[in-house]
Parts: structure tokens; sequence; C-alpha cells
């Protein structure tokens, strides 16, 4: 019996998408295999060990955890639990649903390796990378995978001297120009401007998320392209989706909130397999491989592209190291089910920590005796 932490929530702009991701998880949970640690983490981060939630009420079942109040500390090789915090609970792998800030950013998975306690998904360099837009843009230009024109700024700059910006960015690009916080996902803070006009506005609104602030030439007459890639260093694909997207872009909106209720990702109307020839799409799918390797990814991520049918060139958008409902309906349209997914996962991880106990962390010498102050 393998002890899984569901670790979901925390003090990010996607605090309740992630929450719907890991209500979502728990039915691909095989309790003959798994014994399942629910810890949620409120809007200041705080550890909570949650129940097991009853209906899928998610605002009553987050109520009722926050009101229980059972916190949590985390320790070498697990947690401690209970009203003294006197209970150890080993944890043998974590599950890792919490999407942006502390969740994709590096931050939990430093936690975690500081306490031993091995975890699905990237690993804290893969997740620094994934997370910030201009970093991974730079290292995707860096190997030659296409993408679009980029510039980027920190806000104070902007603010400091907005007419040179702003000659430097229509410079570079043409309208229409997307505009996004460089540390954000799930399309938070983000806008398309087709003028000068709209530019500041956009500016303006992408800084309250991210002080990094990042300028996307667009990319007209294309779609979405997404592909998800699984692995450690053997790394396979699933197939390609097309979201079908009524808005300028694929919005927060349009992701989880069309039609008034929301299933997180997996209620976003797409065409699955894309709709775009067979070519193309095996030349995606190993652009997502060179991507996920390059950037340190491990475990399960999904890279997403933009495509032209009409010039039939693709362009790398971002990589999202721990996507909306872990993109389970894309490798279910590939033929592994969500409870297949998860334990796949799950091995990842265990290998990964095999791998670990092979590197040596520590050095000794004499430095010590020999130094006199």
């Amino acid at each position: 019996m393998i002890n899984l932490a569901v670790i979901f929530g925390a003090r990010s702009a996607e605090h309740e998408v992630s929450i719907i991701s890991a209500v979502q998880a728990l039915d691909w949970i095989d309790k003959k295999k798994y014994k399942p640690y629910l810890i949620y983490l409120d809007h200041d981060n705080n550890p909570l060990l949650c129940k097991w939630p009853r209906k899928k009420d998610l605002s009553t079942f987050i109520e009722k955890t926050i009101k229980n109040d059972n916190k949590i500390e985390f320790v070498k090789g697990g947690i401690k639990a209970g009203k003294l915090l006197r209970r150890i609970i080993k944890i043998d792998v974590a599950l890792l649903i919490m999407h942006g800030a502390f969740g994709e950013d590096g931050k939990i998975q430093g936690l975690l390796d500081f306490y031993d306690i091995p975890y699905t998904g990237c690993g804290v360099s893969g997740s620094v990378l994934g997370m910030d837009k201009v970093l991974s843009k730079e290292l995707f230009a860096e190997i030659d995978l296409p993408a679009c024109p980029f510039v980027w700024f920190w806000d104070n700059e902007f603010e400091e001297n907005k007419k040179k910006t702003i000659k430097t960015i229509e410079k570079k690009l043409k309208y229409p120009i997307f505009v996004k916080p460089a540390n954000c996902g799930s399309s938070v803070g983000i806008t398309k401007v087709k003028n000068r006009n709209e530019l500041e506005k956009a500016i303006k609104k992408a800084s309250k998320f991210d002080h990094k602030i990042l300028l996307e030439q667009g990319i007209e007459q294309s779609v979405d392209i997404n592909c998800a890639v699984m692995g450690g260093y053997e790394l396979k694909t699933s197939v390609c989706e097309q979201p079908i997207i009524e808005d300028e872009f694929l919005s927060f909106q349009e992701k989880y909130l069309k039609g008034g209720k929301t299933k997180g990702m997996a209620g976003l109307s797409r065409i699955v397999p894309a709709p775009i020839p067979d070519n193309i799409s095996k030349k995606i799918q190993e652009a997502a491989k060179i991507a996920f390797r390059e950037i340190g990814a491990f475990g399960m991520a999904r890279i997403d592209f933009l495509y032209q049918p009409k010039t039939k060139k693709f362009y790398i958008n971002e990589i999202n190291t721990i996507p909306g409902s872990l993109a389970f309906y894309l490798w279910q349209a590939s033929g592994v089910e969500p409870k297949k997914m998860l334990d796949e996962m799950v091995s990842i991880a265990l290998e990964r920590k095999k791998e670990n106990a092979s590197v040596s962390f520590s050095f000794r010498s004499k430095i010590l005796e020999k130094t006199k102050l």
C-alpha cells in the first residue's frame, strides 16, 4: 500500500482551478493500491488535512476543511498531524495538483525535496523554467523551436519610461499583441490588444499578477493545438487536441466557466484528435518531446502550440508542468485511462527517488580540522 498525499490549493490565482482538478483526481485513486491523504493549502499556504469529500459541493468541502483546522507540518519523509502534531504519517509519494504560483514555480518542489518526500511532476529547475514564460521562450529560441516574436520588461521599467518602452514594443512586434504576466497560468491577466490605446491598460492589468511582463506577437489565422508528454528519460506523447474557442483567445472564462458550470479543463470543447495533417501532428509531438526534455521537465506536462492551417507552420507557445485536470482527457484519447495515468505518474516519481538515492549530496573533508579562527 502506497501512502499518497494529494496536495492542492495554495496562494495562487489558480487556487480554485486546483481544487477542481484535485477532486477530479480523487476518482482515479485505486484504494487497493493507495492510502490517500488530502492536503489542502489555503490562501495563506497553511497546510490542512482534509476529509474525503462526500459530495461534489466544492465550496462546502473547502469551508468544512478550513473550519476543522486540522493543521499539519511537513517533516522528513512525511507529515505531522493531530491536534498536538504528534502523529507521524509517512508519505511515499505526493501527487501535486497545484496550478500556478507556489505549485508550478518550484516552491513546493523545493520544500518536498528538503524533507525527502517524492512527488509527481517536474523538479525545481524544470518547474521554474516552465512557469516563467520569458525564460522558457528564451530557451526554446536557443534550441531553434519555432516561437512567436516577443519582448519582455519589468513593470517598473515601463512606468519609468512609457514612451521609450512602447516605441521598442512597436519596433519589434506588430499588432495584434498578447500582453501576459510572465508567471501565471489559466490565461489569468492576459489581454489581446489591437492598437497603442489598448496597450497601456493591458500592461497595467498584467502587472497585477506579476512584475515581469511578456508581450507576444499574435499569429493571425491560427488555432490552438495541445499535446501532453509523459515520462522520465523515456518519453511518450499523447494525441494532439484542438480546443474550440469562441473568444479571441483561450481565456479563463472560455476554459472554465463556459455554460455556467465547470469541470476544469475537461469541460472545454475540443476536437480530439486535432483535425490537422498527420505529418504536422507528428512534428508537434516531436517538438513537444524536445521542449519537455530541454526544459528539464519530468513526469507529465502539457505543451501548447499555435498552428496556421494556411501556411502549415506551427509555433510553440508554453509548457504547463501541472496542467488543468492533469490533461487526463488527452491521455484517455490516447488509450491511457485516468487510473493508469495516475499509476504511471506515481511510478515515475518513485523511479526518480531511486535515481536520487544513487547521487551523493554531501562531501566530507578535513577542512574544519585544519581551520583555525
